[in-house]
């Protein structure tokens, strides 16, 4: 017989459940025995434990457990007041490993201390997310079995995100680790192939782990029996960042034996580094931002992709977005939240936008937010961690619609799945010529495509680019912006457009780009591989340049929506309905050039 659940008290919404975790001295013994003839041998489960209920109120002393689900078909039987219960491999491994060696640990862990089957319990439950997280002295955040070297990966980042010094003495640090972590020896390459493993494992990608990680008091991260504190891992997710930029800039002087492969540290720790910055704000952060920050965050639940990002969004409520959406389609949903920031003001959800994410059956404008693409949008939002509440601003600041900020009544409200917004908009051009989608290599072929559609008419190809035209080539390249500058990102300065022109004179951008770096250019370069990522170039009817979708046809439109920073690109069907392709850079209308001498908008049906 399984485990049967007693329902919680009378009023459950105060209550809650809480594991206590027995020390393996405490296993119960089967007395019978597998064979009839050893009466102390241990029942099989490696994992034993009691089920209590508390007070959220006034509750006991208690951790929390942070954790991947795992998958469901694969379980493994734990003992809850003596009786078998299936849980997970993962959990029943956290479990495994967390087990006390003498004192019972008292743990609160959704699988069990909730009654997954209860349709009245579980969403109860769930809306006390932010509480139970927030009420554990500390939270486990369970990231796997060792596997992979994964404790010289934790070794190395608890000794060293302990040590990190002043700025001071920055610099030597990094010299003395890049030394260690650049040599041949087999312990150099063990510390980066553990690393890298040790943050490819799904738990940096866990959409909950962010609502359960930013309600923490204190958090540790866990793998097997090694665990590391949360400054640890913070201040060595920096060392990493500041030892890849060390040895790109170092490479710049040897630029033969240089090769981005050559720095072979781990490159993917943004998910990690965007979990501790929401763990370490002072306040909950504004919805647009979670759900640009962890768009590649994945959830067993569709609805969970957002749902669990509202748990800890500032703004829920003023976006008309705090009521329980378990009764909604996740299609429903998403439609909701998009509205809700458009409404708003936040049009850059739509950056989010592409035609092949888009849900079937529903509108264009509504991403299919468990199917992010890789296309970066071309602007970041960033923290203003001085204000409160915290708030966000767009870099680098567009304003192709000017002053046109019509907030709330840019949009009407869709009703249905089938529905449509109705935006003040302008039709600013339709696209005529579009170029070849961005490839790994195609650095060369980006720039020469960009030149060929912004000679002026009358000019042929064969003749020298005019200055002007050059510069806009180089400014459209990269969307006219450069590298993060600390909490600033800038528009592309004209020192680094002289630079840039003066390095095509006498190389190209398709060579090894490490050795761009000698020549001071490599952060265009790196801005240029980014954002020219699932895109094209692209010419008007009016003879402007820009870079768009790689969906781009020509014929399509581009639109300035009120309020939104940049412009978007657009397509008429066959059914005379328009559909969003996404945004686009047009080169001489993003500070609001093209709405000058407009004086009205037309109203304009997406759908």
């Amino acid at each position: 017989m399984s485990f049967q659940y007693t329902p919680l008290p009378g009023d459950q919404e105060g209550s809650i459940r809480l594991i206590n975790l027995l020390p393996k001295k405490e296993h119960p013994k089967n007395c019978e025995g597998p064979d009839n003839n050893d009466a102390m041998t241990p029942l099989p489960a490696r994992v034993h434990c009691t089920l209590s209920v508390a007070k959220l109120e006034e509750p006991p002393p208690y951790a929390a457990l942070s954790y991947t689900w795992g998958t469901s078909d694969r379980k493994s039987t734990i003992m809850v007041n003596g009786m078998p219960f299936l849980a997970t491999e993962n959990l029943e491994s956290a479990l495994y490993y967390l087990t006390p060696q003498i004192q019972p640990l008292v743990l609160w862990v959704d699988a069990i201390c909730i009654d997954q089957n209860s349709e009245g319990e579980r969403p109860q439950q769930l809306q006390k997310m932010r509480q139970i997280y927030n009420r554990a002295t500390s939270v486990t955040a369970w990231l796997g079995p060792p596997r992979d070297n994964s404790d010289i990966a934790l070794g190395w980042i608890q000794y060293y995100g302990s040590k990190l010094p002043e700025n001071n003495r920055l610099k030597t640090f990094l010299k003395e680790i890049s030394k260690e972590v650049t040599s041949d020896s087999g312990l150099a390459e063990s510390i980066k192939v553990s690393l890298a493993k040790l943050f490819d494992r799904p738990y940096w990608s866990r959409v909950w782990a962010v609502q359960e990680i930013a309600h923490a008091k204190s958090v540790r991260f866990t793998c097997g029996d090694k665990s590391v504190s949360l400054d640890a891992l913070h201040h060595a997710l920096r060392l990493v960042r500041n030892l890849r930029q060390f040895q790109k800039l170092k490479q710049g002087h040897h630029v033969q034996q240089a090769t981005v492969k050559s720095i072979g540290f781990p490159t993917n720790t943004r998910n990690a580094i965007s979990l501790l910055k929401v763990q370490r704000a002072t306040e909950p952060l504004p919805l647009i931002y979670l759900l640009r920050t962890f768009r590649f965050f994945k959830a067993s639940d569709p609805r969970d992709r957002l749902i669990a990002l509202l748990g800890f969004a500032s703004d829920a409520d003023i976006l008309g977005l705090s009521s329980d959406f378990r009764d909604k389609s996740y299609e429903e949903l998403y439609c909701d939240v998009v509205v809700g920031l458009i409404t708003s003001g936040f049009f850059d959800v739509l950056s989010l936008c592409d035609p092949d994410n888009r849900i079937p059956g529903y509108p264009s404008w509504t991403p299919d937010f468990t199917r992010m693409r890789a296309r970066v949008p071309l602007q970041q939002r960033a923290l203003d961690q001085h204000s409160s509440p915290i708030k966000t601003s767009l870099r680098p600041k567009f304003s192709a619609s000017g002053k046109r900020n019509l907030g709330s009544k840019s949009c009407s409200l869709p009703v249905s799945s089938g529905s449509h917004l109705v935006l003040h908009a302008k039709l600013i051009d339709i696209v005529d010529q579009v170029g070849t989608q961005w490839k790994a290599g195609y650095s060369r072929r980006w720039l020469e495509e960009l030149s060929q559609f912004s000679f002026p008419d009358g000019l042929k190809s064969l003749e020298p680019l005019p200055p002007a035209c050059l510069q806009a080539v180089l400014r459209t390249a990269v969307a006219d912006q450069e590298g993060w500058r600390g909490a600033v990102k800038p528009r592309l300065s004209h020192s680094m457009v002289v630079k840039v022109q003066e390095v095509l004179e006498k190389s190209d951008l398709s060579d090894n780009t490490a050795a761009l770096t000698s020549f001071g250019v490599d952060d265009y370069v790196d801005q240029l591989q980014e954002i020219a990522k699932h895109r094209c170039p692209f010419r008007t009817s009016t003879g402007r340049i820009g870079i768009c979708p790689h969906q781009m046809k020509s014929g399509d439109r581009i639109y300035l929506l009120a309020g939104a920073p940049v412009p978007y690109a657009m397509r008429e069907g066959t059914d005379r309905k328009l559909r969003l392709l996404g945004e686009a850079y047009l080169h001489g209308i993003m500070d609001g050039e093209a709405l000058d001498n407009v004086k009205s908008l037309d109203k304009v049906k997406l759908y």
